[in-house]
């Protein structure tokens, strides 16, 4: 299955071709049943399909997102691109330099410190004694780990372990980057740091395969998406309708909706939203509304330090469902500069919201889009109609009898 255009098959411009992979496991139900099996040449095991027959091609120079449910063979098929895992069968065509960010600590010798780790990975990524050398003070640097560096890697933290590896994937310039919810480790300074580089490597024309259960980070990050369920490609194509798709299926199976950003505490934070409120058009707080009326949503940023920002605003109702959402970005404004703390508000000249509960939830997010800073809900509000319509919102409409 092609995510691409056809220019890219004439010149032959895909980093990454994938034909027919399959991945099956065999499992023991006991260790001594893998003996039992090579004496008595009876089968022992049972097998587990992690991929069927999945095949897509990546051109140069494009993100990838793999999204899918736990245990629907994203980590599989990662580690297949990036060559810790052998398919069963099919053929993987890989074309420059390949670095990895799978789970934690993959690649570290836990006795090491963490320079001898910088020059085993470097190493295994094809890099020269003299070549590791001259990167090695930006990997430390970049993974602010100086005061740690000639420890023992057994002795880190996890968020300390991502970084370093994040680190050494990166400063090492691959053609090819594989990323493994990395955005999802770590405090947020080091994740913007992470977001930047990411970006950085985009523009200069990297290709990367990203996998995460942030959609919001797919949607924004990604040119093209990869939906697993159960080993196999459901749907893969433009990110936005992929994303678009498999949320649609998750809501169908009734489950919840993943949120964009855990909430989090002031003091861990770089910039935080303190309050948010529903308010009529004279900014005055309310607790119900009108449909067609004017509706305010006002919230309060405070920051750490000077910053720039990106602000989104929607509506969910009481399901927990996004029925509309925007960001400054979306809009083309420029990045707001915030110092200590300011107010911002979004109107609704005409709420086309119609009867029941709803809550607005507000985001902050960095000069990017990309990078999540806060999320906060509204306390929940009620929408009175009497119109005679049913459904969620009010459309305008003309009758043609």
């Amino acid at each position: 299955m092609n995510l691409v255009d056809k220019k890219a098959v004439i010149f032959g411009m895909y980093a990454l071709e994938v034909r027919n992979i399959s991945k099956i496991f065999r499992i023991y139900p006991k260790p001594v049943d893998r003996l039992k099996e090579i004496l008595f040449r009876r089968s022992f095991h049972q097998e587990f399909i992690a991929l069927e027959r999945v095949s897509f091609s990546v051109p140069i120079g494009q993100t990838v997102g793999i999204i899918g449910d736990n245990g629907a063979g994203k980590s599989t098929l990662l580690k297949i691109l990036a060559g810790t895992l052998t398919p069963t069968s099919g053929e993987i065509i890989k074309r420059g330099r390949v670095a990895a960010l799978l789970e934690l600590g993959a690649g570290f010798h836990p006795e090491f410190t963490g320079r001898q780790n910088i020059y085993l990975n470097a190493a295994l990524l094809g890099l020269s004694q003299q070549e590791i050398r001259g990167r090695e003070k930006d990997i430390i640097d970049f993974a602010e780990l100086r005061e740690f560096i000639d420890r023992p890697v057994k002795t880190y933290s996890s968020g300390m372990y991502v970084r370093l590896a994040f680190s050494i994937a990166t400063t090492v310039d691959p053609d090819i980057l594989i990323v493994d919810e990395a955005l999802s480790v770590g405090d947020q300074h080091f994740q913007k740091k992470c977001v930047d580089r990411m970006m950085g490597f985009r523009e200069r024309g990297k290709t990367i395969a990203f996998c995460s259960h942030s959609m919001y980070h797919v949607n924004e990050l990604c040119e093209s998406v990869i939906w697993l369920n159960e080993g196999t490609i459901r749907r893969a194509g433009k990110a936005r309708s992929v994303i678009s798709a498999y949320e649609e299926w998750c809501h169908n199976r009734e489950r919840e909706s993943e949120n964009i950003c855990p909430q989090t505490h002031p003091e861990q934070a770089l910039a935080w939203i303190e309050t948010v409120i529903i308010a009529n058009r004279h900014g005055e707080q309310i607790d119900s509304v009108s449909v067609g009326e004017e509706l305010q949503v006002i919230f309060k940023i405070r920051t750490a330090k000077k910053l720039k920002v990106h602000i989104g605003a929607g509506f969910r109702n009481f399901s927990g469902d996004n029925l509309f959402g925007v960001t400054t970005k979306a809009d083309s404004f420029s990045p707001l500069e915030i110092n200590d703390n300011r107010t911002v508000s979004i109107n609704f000249p005409n709420l086309a919201l119609l009867f029941g509960k709803y809550s607005a939830f507000c985001s902050l997010l960095d000069e990017t889009g990309m990078h999540v800073y806060d999320l906060k809900l509204s306390e929940e509000f009620k929408v009175e109609d009497d119109h005679g319509v049913y459904g969620t919102f009010l459309m305008e409409h003309l009758w043609n009898l």
